[in-house]
């Protein structure tokens, strides 16, 4: 069968439960994954699923007049109509992921009109859902009924995102003090947590023997981390000056799933790292200020703690004691 749910980061995170839900009901399935090509790392890091199908949508879209782009879809087109599936799950939703899906071989299973993202959508199904899902309830158990539906199952139990990852502590992080990654950075403006406050948290995190580890993905991302490290040294008492810094290069999803798994916690706003850091199953705080956490209902594979609403700011002290009760928590599983 082949699961079609090509972006963003976050929700193909989301999505990951549904491969343990199909071998569970379904044991000896076997499950190929079409994905947009810069988030294929995450699911290869997934044992259940035996081939990954990068698409390059975005980059064919910029370059199509090119001899050898348009080669490639035709070379790409090819390969995806090789196989004959028993069912083809569009978890998207949208036109264009519909047309995509429709590209294979194989019954098309999609949404109902009331719950597809794009009105359109339904109308390329060959299958399309009974029971209408809210657009608004959360992602992993919307992903999991479709699927579950399509494939004649009742989803069991916690979601199981079942990435497996080997971690071992980042070189470029000297010393063996344990690391929190934060995760000041979002594309949504909104969705930020105030800089003041990520360097108070920086420097409590620091007073309590903690590396501080400021992500970043961009030029933009970059000079805010750099601004929040200096920030955070100047202030830091001389015995953890140096206790704060900027991740030293803009890493791909397989280098950041390592150093997310190898940290002794990650504290983020709602983005897509911190649902990544969440699903391998690293103890994680999620900051919420642009969105409500009811709106996600997230169920990670390790220690958990959400904080704040929409419009509404957490405080340091609420971040501080999260994170500290995730660490508690994630040294008390290992043990």
């Amino acid at each position: 069968m082949l699961i079609v749910k090509t972006s963003s980061m976050g929700d193909v995170v989301h999505a990951l439960p549904v491969v343990r839900d199909i071998l569970t009901a379904h044991p000896g399935a076997q499950i190929d994954w079409l994905v947009e090509e810069a988030y294929a790392d995450i699911v290869r890091a997934h044992p259940g699923v035996r081939r990954v199908i990068p698409l390059a949508l975005r980059r064919w879209r910029k370059q199509f007049w090119r001899a050898d782009i348009r080669q490639e879809w035709r070379d790409w087109r090819a390969q995806l109509r090789a196989q004959t599936y028993d069912a083809v799950i569009d978890l998207q939703g949208l036109v264009k992921s519909a047309l995509i899906a429709r590209l294979a071989r194989g019954p098309l299973y999609g949404l109902s009109w009331a719950s597809s993202r794009e009105a359109l959508a339904p109308l390329f199904y060959a299958h399309r859902q009974k029971t209408a899902l809210h657009r608004t309830e959360a992602a992993v158990p919307r992903y999991r009924a479709l699927v579950a539906w399509a494939l004649h199952y009742a989803p069991q139990g916690k979601p199981q995102y079942g990435l497996s990852l080997q971690a071992p502590r980042p070189d470029w992080l000297l010393g063996d003090a344990p690391y929190v990654v934060l995760l000041s950075a979002t594309a949504k403006d909104r969705k930020l947590w105030d800089e003041a406050r990520w360097i108070a948290l920086g420097l409590a995190l620091a007073g309590q023997g903690m590396r501080c580890v400021f992500a970043w993905g961009n030029a933009a991302e970059r000079a805010r981390a750099e601004r929040l490290v200096a920030a955070v040294n100047t202030a830091a008492p001389q015995a953890t000056v140096g206790a704060a810094l900027a991740a030293p290069a803009a890493f791909d999803l397989a280098e950041w799933m390592r150093v997310l798994r190898a940290a002794g916690a990650v504290v983020g706003v709602d983005t897509g790292l911190l649902y990544l850091a969440a699903a391998v199953g690293t103890p994680a705080v999620a900051i919420y200020t642009g969105s409500s956490p009811h709106s996600v209902e997230f169920e990670s594979a390790g220690p958990w703690r959400s904080l704040g609403e929409s419009g509404q700011q957490p405080a340091v002290a609420e971040v501080l004691q999260a994170t500290q009760a995730v660490l508690a928590a994630g040294s008390s599983d290992s043990a």
